[in-house]
């Protein structure tokens, strides 16, 4: 395993510190998924590059999805339309409060 010495603003290392103990990992831990995650956003088409921004943001974790049919998708995107602007001052309040 190699190491990396990065240096890195005072206020990106508290944040990536106050996420590590509100995920229950260490600093390490989480820069290397986040790293890695960044490094696989330039293989794969759009939808795996999304993906992986998104798992390196925090935004989503990996998991198995269930099947589903077009029309349960599309009912559940439906569900979900306008929620992005609720979910960015969510997560800019989350931000704000560490």
């Amino acid at each position: 395993m190699k190491q990396l010495l990065l240096r890195v603003p005072d206020e990106l290392h508290r944040r990536l510190a106050a996420r590590a103990v509100r995920d229950g990992r260490s600093v390490n831990a989480l820069a290397t998924e986040i790293l890695d995650a960044a490094a696989d956003t330039d293989e794969g088409d759009r939808r795996d590059r999304l993906r992986a921004r998104a798992v390196a943001s925090g935004v989503l974790r990996e998991s198995e999805a269930p099947a589903m049919s077009d029309a349960e998708r599309s009912q559940i995107l439906a569900s979900t339309k306008g929620m992005g602007q609720v979910i960015d001052r969510i997560l800019d309040e989350d931000r704000n409060r560490v």
